[in-house]
């Protein structure tokens, strides 16, 4: 079976302060379709690199990413084509801009990705993004106006507007209490693999990590579990 993501020996190396930092060292993994995992560990061991490989945004310094079984372009360009294409995602803040609707906020994915969709068929695309997060109701409020839990809605529609391949998360429920942070997990697993799509979640939650199918766990720039 294809894997939606894979990780061969990927080690990521840069240096602070003249000295060299191993940010990920060596790691491989193998992520199937429809299937959701956690990735655990203490501040600093690599959680953050890890998804940004994954996502695209990362050159590794060595080893191979591969995607739907494809190696991932190596060009700048190359590699923001796939990014867009195929892959979700929701950084740390959730990242919504503040100006914009929340309908103009979910509808940017498209933009980049679709520029040939007409605008009508964006917004509906948007829309229906919207209605399967709940909140379909806000689409001409703006991100300020809303509660934080709503505006981790906001940013999960937005990432599953382009219908991806995968989902990387990098701690969206960071600054959720814990009631609002485990709807917003729910609503991430069911959504992202209703259709045959995969979840990856870097968390420190636990009660996050046992909703997933899996859990690997980070120490020091490996993948130790």
């Amino acid at each position: 079976m294809t894997r939606a993501l894979e990780l061969i020996e990927v080690s990521v190396d840069y240096h602070r302060g003249g000295q060299p930092v191993h940010a990920l060292d060596s790691a491989s993994l193998a992520i199937g379709r429809s299937e959701s995992v956690a990735v655990m560990g203490p501040s600093g061991c690599g959680k953050s690199t890890l998804l940004g490989v994954l996502a695209l945004t990362i050159p590794p310094t060595s080893g191979s990413v591969l995607v739907n079984g494809v190696p991932a372009p190596s060009s700048p360009d190359g590699r923001a084509r796939t990014r867009n294409r195929l892959l979700g995602l929701i950084p740390q803040s959730g990242a919504v801009i503040d100006h914009l609707s929340v309908l103009a906020n979910v509808s940017l994915p498209l933009e980049y990705s679709r520029p040939r969709i007409r605008r009508r068929v964006r917004h509906e695309r948007a829309k229906q993004a919207l209605a399967d997060v709940g909140i379909g109701w806000a689409e001409a409020t703006t991100p300020p106006r809303l509660s934080g839990g709503e505006r981790q809605r906001v940013a999960v529609a937005r990432a599953l507007v382009n219908r991806p391949h995968c989902i990387l998360a990098d701690e969206p429920t960071a600054s959720l209490d814990s009631t609002t942070a485990l709807g917003v997990t729910s609503l991430l697993i069911s959504q992202s693999t209703r259709h045959g799509g995969s979840l990856i979640i870097a968390t420190h939650d636990p009660r996050v990590a046992e909703a997933c199918d899996r859990v690997l766990t980070m120490q020091d720039g490996r993948i130790t579990g």
